[in-house]
């Protein structure tokens, strides 16, 4: 994913400034910085939708290649309550599993791998929906309202600045439905894709502390990371934005 300008428009006239620019020259939206480290520079403004959207896939194709790594690991621990490790030395798997139908066999992998894979499934799923908030928060018209009750059962009206601060993500999705006229959104398949990309991001964004049970609230999720296409998710949320805005992620060169 091809990171975009924020903001990209073209002369309608010719333009005369230190040099000159004929009718039809795309022009984007450059700014000069200012840092301590490396001094002034000017660089295009990037789209905050694919630039995070750049960086799911920069974190995707990094947990791809752990995971082909840590699959390589051969070694083994056998857990049995009448084999012990002599017994067991030499015997393969299947005569481990004649001898003992209840010995458990798990692999030994490289904790740093894991790590590494679970820190990468994390940033692909955290870049993923900060792209879809992005967009959602971008492409909400500057003038829209909507009413609904607040707690005390009372309607108010919001305009965008209350909208992109109080509604939910999944609130902001059906404003911008409405506006596009996208009511079957949820029929699509990509929102059950949408659905578990934001409740693992909830996971670990809100990780709740179980005491003396961390297996069950750790396992779910690693299990979670290494079972699902995290290619499908990121290709299913790029579906999402294009399903609202069809345009919005076209890139001209």
């Amino acid at each position: 994913m091809k990171v975009k300008p924020y903001f990209r428009t073209t002369l309608a006239k010719p333009y005369q400034g230190q040099f000159f620019h004929p009718a039809g020259t795309s022009v984007i939206m450059n700014a000069e910085v200012s840092t301590k480290s490396v001094g002034k520079f000017i660089m295009m403004l990037p789209d905050p939708v694919s630039l995070n959207l750049n960086n799911a896939q920069n974190f995707i194709d990094k947990a791809e290649m752990l995971k082909e790594k840590i699959n390589r690991a051969k070694q083994t621990r056998v857990f049995s309550k009448i084999l012990n490790e002599n017994t067991i030395q030499g015997l393969s798997m299947e005569q481990i599993k004649n001898a003992d139908p209840e010995a458990n066999i798990v692999r030994i992998l490289n904790d740093e791998k894991v790590f590494e894979y679970i820190q990468s499934s994390m940033g692909v799923v955290v870049s993923l929906i900060t792209s879809v908030e992005s967009f959602l928060n971008m492409i909400i018209p500057h003038d829209y309202t909507t009413t609904r009750k607040n707690r005390k059962g009372e309607e108010e009206t919001l305009d965008k600045e209350q909208i992109v601060r109080r509604f939910s993500i999944e609130d902001k999705i059906e404003v911008v439905a409405e506006v596009k006229n996208r009511s079957e959104i949820k029929q699509q398949k990509f929102w059950s894709s949408f659905k578990e990309v934001k409740n693992l991001r909830d996971e670990i964004i809100h990780f709740k502390r179980l005491d003396k049970k961390i297996d069950q609230m750790w396992t779910p999720i690693i299990v979670a990371f290494f079972d699902s296409d995290l290619q499908q998710y990121f290709d299913d949320i790029v579906e999402l934005i294009n399903f609202l805005e069809p345009k919005y992620l076209e890139y001209e060169s």
